[in-house]
């Protein structure tokens, strides 16, 4: 065999064997190129135990909420949320919302059912006098009532003591500034609505 024979022949097994390495793989289906979806993350229900409404206060917050929840509902904030099972959920006290002033300053804290003071949306840490967020009083959204259920004497107490163990020598004017509403069903995330003193909404989120 001539040299370029020898070529072309080598020429021929080396395409032949680069065509059986392609062929050799298989090419995806839609089954194997599809990503499983993720399974939905489970809601934590965490801080969300109902606190009996004691006082007169605390049952026109819940009497107040569907009114509210209307709103949200129809203001499409949350498209994605399931207002149906939502809307069959009763309404529950989950949280007293508790004010501190002085020296011109106002902070806010929260008492879930467990009866521990934290600071605001800080459930889930131990209360800290240096994570405080003080806002001048003359800036502070909304008012603040005194205390007067059980429920309510016992959440301004509980904020009362940890304040004045951190600000010994200050005068404190501890106070009810809401209360936390949720809205709970089953593998749904919770509505939370705060209600002022007055009825009014403070704030709602999801």
């Amino acid at each position: 065999m001539g040299a370029r024979s020898a070529l072309l022949a080598l020429g021929v097994a080396g395409a032949l064997l680069l065509a059986g390495c392609g062929a050799s793989e298989p090419e995806p289906t839609g089954e194997e190129a599809t990503t499983p979806a993720a399974a939905p993350q489970p809601v934590s229900l965490e801080g969300f135990d109902a606190i009996p409404a004691e006082g007169a206060r605390e049952t026109e917050a819940l009497d107040a909420a569907p009114a509210i929840f209307e709103v949200e509902r129809a203001g499409g904030s949350w498209p994605n949320a399931d207002w149906d099972a939502l809307a069959l959920a009763e309404p529950r006290l989950v949280a007293y919302l508790v004010r501190v002033e002085f020296d011109g300053q106002v902070a806010l804290f929260e008492v879930r059912a467990d009866g521990a003071p934290h600071n605001l949306y800080a459930y889930h840490k131990a209360f800290d006098s240096g994570s405080i967020i003080w806002t001048p009083a003359e800036d502070a959204r909304g008012g603040s009532v005194e205390a007067q259920s059980a429920g309510e004497v016992r959440s301004v107490s509980a904020v009362g003591s940890v304040m004045r163990d951190a600000f010994p020598e200050d005068p404190l004017t501890v106070s009810i500034a809401g209360y936390r509403v949720a809205y709970i069903a089953d593998g749904v995330q919770p509505l939370v609505i705060e209600v002022a003193p007055d009825g009014s909404a403070i704030s709602v989120s999801m």
